[in-house]
Order: C-alpha cells, then sequence, then structure tokens
C-alpha cells in the first residue's frame, strides 16, 4: 500500500493545500470533514473558506480514485437540521447545502485500509462501540462493522436520527456520542473501542499536537495534515 495523506478538520483554513501539494501521484488523500464553519479567532472569511470546499471538491473530481471526502458533523448540519452544530452560516446555508447535494457523489461516512494486517478506519469524530451497539440493528455484531457498513447507509432516516446522538462531552444526553460527534475524551474508556481496529479521526480539536491512546485512537484535528506510511505508522507532514 502507498502512502495516505489524512488531512483532519480544514474550517476554511488552508494548511491542506501545503499537504496535498507535496504528496506524490500515487499516495491516497483522505479528509476527516468539517470544511466549513471557520473559528471566529481564525479571522478566516466565508468566501476563502467556501472556495477552499469548491477547490476540495475539485481535487477529488479530478482524483477520484486517489482522494476520499469524508463528512463532518459541520457539514451534515446544512443537509439535516437535527444535526446541531455551533458556527452554522444561517445566512449562506441554503447555498452550502445545495453545493452539497449537488455533489454528494464525492462523499462518504468512513473510509479504511489494512496494513500488514492492521484495520485502519477512517471517520469525523470515531466509532463509540456504545453508540454502535445501541444501533446494532442499523450497523450489525460490532466485530463485523466496516467502512462501507457507515456508507452504504447515507441518508436513511434511522442513521441520519443516529448521527445526531451527542454524550455529555459536549453537552447532549446520550450513552455515547456519534461518529460525527463523539469526544475523544470518551475513548479513554476500552469499553468504547471497537475490537481489533485502529481509528483515525478528527473533530476534537488538539492545540498541542495529536491525541493518541493506546496506539488504537489517533485524534489528528491539529490544524495541520498527517501521514499514515507503509509500516502503517501515522507522522506529521
Amino acid at each position: 500500500m502507498n502512502p495516505t495523506i489524512i488531512i483532519p478538520d480544514v474550517h476554511g483554513r488552508d494548511f491542506w493545500r501545503w499537504a496535498v501539494a507535496h504528496r506524490k501521484e500515487e499516495d491516497s488523500v483522505i479528509f476527516l470533514g468539517d470544511y466549513l464553519d471557520p473559528y471566529e479567532d481564525e479571522w478566516i472569511y466565508w468566501s476563502d473558506a467556501y472556495k477552499g470546499l469548491l477547490d476540495i471538491i475539485e481535487l477529488k473530481r479530478t482524483n477520484p480514485d486517489k482522494v476520499v471526502l469524508l463528512l463532518g458533523n459541520h457539514d451534515l448540519h446544512y443537509l439535516f437540521p437535527m444535526i446541531h452544530g455551533s458556527r452554522y452560516n444561517e445566512y449562506q446555508a441554503e447555498k452550502i447545502r445545495k453545493t452539497f447535494m449537488d455533489n454528494m457523489d464525492c462523499f462518504q461516512m468512513a473510509a479504511e485500509c489494512e496494513i500488514d494486517g492492521k484495520r485502519y478506519l477512517f471517520t469525523h469524530a470515531g466509532v463509540n462501540k456504545v453508540w454502535a451497539e445501541k444501533h446494532a440493528d442499523l450497523f450489525g455484531p460490532v466485530e463485523k462493522i466496516t467502512a462501507e457498513t457507515f456508507n452504504d447507509l447515507m441518508f436513511k432516516d434511522e442513521f441520519v436520527e443516529a448521527l445526531g446522538d451527542i454524550s455529555k462531552l459536549r453537552w447532549g444526553s446520550d450513552p455515547a456520542g456519534s461518529m460525527v460527534w463523539a469526544d475523544v475524551e470518551e475513548f479513554e474508556w476500552r469499553e468504547a473501542r471497537l475490537p481489533n481496529v485502529i481509528q483515525v479521526f478528527g473533530h476534537t480539536l488538539q492545540d498541542n499536537g495529536p491525541r493518541v491512546i493506546d496506539h488504537s485512537i489517533y485524534c489528528l484535528d491539529c490544524r495541520r495534515g498527517f501521514v499514515l506510511n507503509t509500516l502503517g505508522e501515522i507522522e506529521p507532514i
């Protein structure tokens, strides 16, 4: 397997451009979602953030087999009102929604790969085992969950409803957050981790570098790109 460039939460930033520009032609790229809704204190113009989203979509269209675009809560709340999120741009909401709907063939919920017998599962916020077991009627046994489990359910009403689950760590009331809402703190408990898989996600902003738990949980929301190399190691670019 060739190296994979991993781009965590963008939120209008342009760090992804440098990371992608330095990839080799055979390298894959996985974006972990959350393309818009810039942080107020980062002083990113909405127009620049939106242009970034269009450029990312174009990157996918020109490299359909090498670029993967995942969806995060800040993307989905423009598509589904029940998935509430902060910094929702009500003035541009319809334009954003149309952009996502017109290009929905470019997006998916999860991705995975295997290196030396180890499975890597990429989502926006991580798949909490407690959440997956709560919705076993949708996902089946947790031991059999794959990326396609979630990709096959996109836009189904029951799945969208399950994506709205938010735990107390994010001011919700559910036992565990969904794959677009789970906080990295939830994975400190072993009962929250899926068996036999290494999870790679963003969503929970980290100011001091990636958060790694037992070499099976990687939270990369650090305003920079990473690479999963051919040895199965995740390193900053």
